[in-house]
């Protein structure tokens, strides 16, 4: 009875609910056989609040399971394998593709460079390689933003200070469209002076690094947001972009 007690004393809600009307309007020499019996409590308790079919609600999960974005990867492989091990007849093959299609993009994109592993037991090792390298990356700008606040001031001041000092002198256009107005025709700057070349090839300096490839702000840009990691647009990843048909630049962009 003190085994039973105490068991209830955890039950909350509609469970709780359940065993409330024997607990209260308990008829004396007329009390249930759980009672006084924890054996028949469990099964009164499993009967009732139990999963009707366990192993179709675990594929049923399986097949939503997903790793949500900012978790780590460690907690996805637990969720999985807990899932799995309920699961009867999935066979390594099945479980290696529902892994995978759970993954987020930004790890199946390295994983296509790389190339997927046959094991499920490989694959997971890739992926919290790849998941401990964004991690890693991220902490590093944190630490980078927090010893060097000066610089992204200074940006900014003199980002504000070119605005400031295009707004500062309106009264050249204005004198100059005026001046047009009374009979002198505008002089407009002339078509054959060759515009630079540098005008139509980007500036890649704060995009990519000195071996050529994405600096890691850049990288984890393009990662938390969803883009290519070749062209940096969103909508399809490295491997399917439609800009590049090499393999090498595709490697050049991870």
């Amino acid at each position: 009875m003190q085994k039973v007690s105490f068991a209830l004393s955890f039950l909350k809600g509609i469970t709780l609910a359940w065993f409330e009307p024997d607990l209260l309007d308990a008829i004396p020499g007329a009390d249930p056989t759980w009672a006084d019996n924890y054996s028949e409590f469990v099964i009164e308790l499993t009967t009732n609040f139990s999963p009707h079919d366990p192993v179709s609600d675990a594929k049923h999960q399986l097949d939503n399971l997903s790793m949500k974005d900012g978790s780590q990867i460690n907690k996805y492989i637990v969720e999985f394998n807990c899932l799995a091990t309920q699961v009867c007849g999935y066979r390594e093959g099945a479980l290696h593709h529902m892994f995978y299609n759970g993954l987020p993009d930004c790890i199946k994109d390295e994983i296509a460079c790389i190339g997927k592993p046959p094991r499920l037991v490989d694959l997971h090792t890739m992926a919290q390689g790849i998941d401990a390298c964004y991690w890693e990356c991220k902490s590093e700008i944190a630490h980078q933003a927090k010893t060097n606040p000066q610089s992204s001031s200074s940006s900014k001041q003199s980002s504000s200070g070119g605005s400031s000092s295009k707004q500062s002198n309106p009264s050249s256009g204005t004198s100059s469209s005026s001046s047009a107005g009374k009979g002198k025709s505008p002089q407009c700057p002339s078509s054959s002076t060759p515009k630079s070349s540098d005008s139509s090839v980007p500036d890649l300096s704060e995009v990519l690094g000195k071996d050529g490839k994405l600096t890691a702000a850049e990288h984890l840009h393009r990662i938390k947001n969803a883009l290519c990691l070749f062209c940096g647009l969103p909508g399809h990843s490295a491997k399917d972009c439609p800009r590049s048909m090499s393999r090498a630049a595709k490697a050049c962009a991870t």
